[in-house]
């Protein structure tokens, strides 16, 4: 693999951009589905627009990820960004991860953590399917985001980077449930899926942050979160397809519980930010669902210097749901 000195790096454009000359690595940063962009893709993207000299591409899929890299280096110039297979379950994977980075880059400046699953298994389902869902999610959302924030801090220290660890949790970092909204009426009907495990992961994510924050603060490393409400990715989609399917055959009021239509009303802020309204579901009465850019721009803002003075705290980027 070659290796991209910063002096190495010629300029694309002439603006500076909020992550000038820094080195970025971006966990679970490929999109399932090609044109449209995940989370991490998207927070990829802006990363190198925001002027990153190199970015690492970390994920499981190593052939959407190699097509990626060379999507983006074509865009901005050989060596931009690298793929690395990371499996963050494995500590081995993320270690190498680093380790790579350091051997092409020289150092990262900043990181995110968004590598994670969605599970559903509530506690009075069969307990050997509890256990197993529970040991999947904790591999990943719980010890990937550990494992990250470990490997990145021991670099960034080596190279007095003073670098920034933001952690993607969730508005299930903050609150306990789903609701389910009537779409006659726009009232809330029931609240259902706790998603257990999935938001004591996200819940411990966030203190995660709060006291990797104060211990790294000798350092001058930051540490935060970024908090997304429901965002509008091929991940989302899937598991929303999946669980409706599942819920079909059940005679329940959460039938529809995942209908993107509800979910967009739980997100009472009407703006239109993005170009493709039609693909933004919206609600009845009101309200909408996240895209992918609406938290990977604030997640490069904490990556960047001008959150300098912030350190230990969750944004969260949820449309107004969680104000209510």
């Amino acid at each position: 693999m070659e290796v991209y000195p910063k002096e190495k790096f010629r300029k694309v454009g002439s603006v500076m951009g909020k992550l000038d000359g820094k080195v970025v690595v971006v966990t679970g940063s490929v999109s399932a589905i090609p044109g449209f962009d995940s989370i991490g893709s998207a927070t990829v993207r802006e990363a190198l627009a925001e002027g990153a000299r190199g970015v690492v591409v970390s994920d499981i899929n190593d052939k959407l990820g190699e097509d990626f890299v060379k999507e983006l280096n074509e865009k901005y110039g050989e060596g931009h960004a690298i793929f690395v297979h990371t499996d963050v379950s494995q500590p081995k994977d993320v270690e190498n991860l680093f380790k790579t980075t350091e051997k092409v880059y020289g150092t990262v400046d900043a990181i995110m953590a968004n590598a994670g699953v969605v599970t559903a298994e509530d506690v009075d389902k069969d307990p050997e399917e509890v256990l197993k869902s529970r040991k999947f999610i904790q591999s990943i959302n719980e010890d990937g985001v550990f494992y990250t924030a470990l490997y990145a801090s021991r670099l960034m220290i080596k190279h007095a980077t003073k670098g920034s660890i933001v952690m993607v949790s969730s508005i299930h970092g903050v609150a306990g449930r789903i609701k389910v909204v009537n779409q006659e009426t726009g009232d809330v009907l029931i609240e259902r899926f706790n998603l257990l495990q999935y938001t004591m992961g996200k819940h411990g994510v966030v203190g995660l942050s709060k006291a990797l924050a104060l211990q790294l603060a000798d350092y001058g490393i930051r540490v935060n979160t970024v908090n997304p409400g429901y965002i509008m990715t091929p991940l989302f989609q899937a598991a929303v397809a999946a669980d409706k399917s599942d819920l079909a055959a059940k005679d329940s009021l959460a039938t529809e519980a995942f209908d993107f239509a509800q979910l967009a009303a739980l997100h009472p802020l009407s703006n239109d930010p993005v170009k493709d309204k039609d693909i933004v579901p919206r609600g009845k009465f009101g309200g909408r669902m996240g895209v992918p850019a609406e938290i990977a721009k604030p997640a490069v803002f904490l990556m960047s210097d001008e959150s300098s003075f912030v350190t230990g705290q969750k944004l969260v980027i949820d449309g107004g749901y969680t104000a209510g």
